[in-house]
C-alpha cells in the first residue's frame, strides 16, 4: 500500500506494534503521518505524546497531552496521568486529581471483585501517592501541604488497602512529622504485604522502591528489617552500587550501637567496610549518578579504618563482562548479622 493511501485505521496498529517492540522513532514517524490525516484525534494526540515521552521530547509531549485533553476532557484518565508526570507543583497535582476523579467514576460502575476494578484501585492509589509526594517535596511549604498528604493517603488506603506503596509513603509523612513510632508501624504494615511473597509476585515493590525502603528503615533504626530487604535485593541483582552501599551503611549503624559487645561491634564495622569497598569498586566499573553516595561511602570507610585498621588488601576480580565477581563467602558475609 502506498504511503499516500494510508488511513488512520492502517497506521494505529503499526504505531502500537512499534511501541510494543520499543521502536520509538518508527512509531513516531507513523504518529506524525496519522496526525497529518486527523490532527484533532484525541487518541492519536495521546499516543503521540506517549512516544514523545519515550524519545525525551517532553515539551512536545506535554502539548500533545494538553491538546488531547482539550478534545476529550471528561473521559480517558491516562492522558491526565501522563500530563501529571510532565508538569510540576500545583499543575501536576491538578492533572493527577482530574485523572483520579475519572478513575473513581469508572470504578463505581464495576463489580468490586473484578480484575478491572482492582487494577483501577491500584492506579488510583498510585496517583494519590504521586500527589502526596509533590506536597512532600515541591509544594512542602504550601499551607495546605500536611492536610493534603493526610487526605490523599487516607483515600489511597481506603481505595487499595493492600498497596504497600501507600504505607511506605505514609511512613515518610510520619517521619517528616517526627512521629517515628507511627512511621515504624507503617513500614511494618508495608512489608507485611509482600515480604513473604515468591519472587516475581506483582505485590513485591520494584527494586528502586525497596532501596528507598531500606533508607527509611535505617532512619528508624529498623536494622533487622533492612537486612531482610537487602537480602532479597541481593538475590535479585547484586550488581547495584546502592545495594552494597546500603549493606555497608546498615552494618556501620549496628557497629555504632554502644550497648553491643565490643567484638560484635568490630565485626559489624569489618563487614561494613567490605560492603562499602564493594560499592566503591562497582561504582568504578558501572558508575552511578549519586556522587554524594560515593563520597559518603569513602567517609564511612575512613571512619571505620580509624577504629578497625584494615588487613592486607585482597584483589577483587572483575569478570570479563564488567561485573564484580562475588564468591559464596562474600554473599554469606553480606547476609550474616
Amino acid at each position: 500500500m502506498a504511503s499516500s493511501n494510508y488511513t488512520v485505521e492502517d497506521l494505529i496498529p503499526r504505531i502500537q506494534q512499534n511501541i510494543d517492540s520499543m521502536e520509538y522513532p518508527m512509531a513516531y514517524a507513523f504518529c506524525n503521518k496519522a496526525l497529518e490525516l486527523e490532527p484533532q484525534n484525541p487518541d492519536l494526540l495521546e499516543v503521540t505524546g506517549q512516544v514523545e515521552m519515550e524519545l525525551e521530547k517532553f515539551a512536545e509531549a506535554r502539548q500533545h497531552m494538553l491538546n488531547a485533553i482539550q478534545q476529550k476532557p471528561d473521559s480517558g484518565y491516562s492522558k491526565y496521568m501522563y500530563l501529571g508526570q510532565l508538569s510540576i507543583e500545583k499543575e501536576a497535582i491538578e492533572a493527577f486529581e482530574k485523572g483520579v476523579n475519572i478513575m473513581v467514576d469508572e470504578r463505581r460502575k464495576l463489580a468490586n471483585d473484578s480484575e478491572e476494578a482492582r487494577d483501577l484501585s491500584s492506579k488510583i492509589a498510585s496517583a494519590l501517592c504521586s500527589m502526596t509526594e509533590i506536597y512532600l517535596t515541591d509544594c512542602c511549604f504550601e499551607p495546605e501541604a500536611e492536610q493534603k498528604c493526610e487526605e490523599y493517603l487516607l483515600q489511597a488506603q481506603q481505595t487499595d488497602p493492600e498497596n504497600s506503596e501507600v504505607y511506605q509513603l505514609l511512613a515518610s509523612v510520619r517521619l517528616s512529622q517526627a512521629r517515628n513510632e507511627d512511621a515504624q508501624a507503617a513500614l511494618q504494615k508495608s512489608m507485611e504485604l509482600w515480604v513473604n511473597k515468591e519472587h516475581g509476585d506483582p505485590a513485591i515493590p520494584i527494586y528502586d522502591s525497596r532501596l528507598a525502603l531500606v533508607r527509611l528503615l535505617l532512619e528508624l533504626n529498623m536494622h533487622e528489617h533492612a537486612f531482610t530487604v537487602l537480602e532479597g535485593l541481593q538475590k535479585e541483582n547484586d550488581q547495584v552500587v546502592d545495594l552494597w552501599y546500603l549493606y555497608g551503611w546498615t552494618y556501620f549503624c549496628l557497629g555504632e550501637v554502644e550497648s553491643r559487645p565490643a567484638d560484635e561491634r568490630q565485626g559489624h564495622w569489618e563487614d561494613a567496610r567490605d560492603c562499602l569497598e564493594t560499592a566503591v569498586k562497582l561504582y568504578q566499573v558501572i558508575g552511578s549518578d549519586d556522587e554524594a553516595m560515593l563520597e559518603h561511602a569513602h567517609e564511612l570507610i575512613t571512619t571505620i579504618n580509624q577504629v578497625v585498621p584494615p588487613s592486607a588488601p585482597e584483589e577483587e576480580e572483575i569478570g570479563g563482562d564488567g561485573e564484580v565477581d562475588f564468591d559464596d563467602d562474600d554473599d554469606d558475609d553480606a547476609m550474616e548479622m
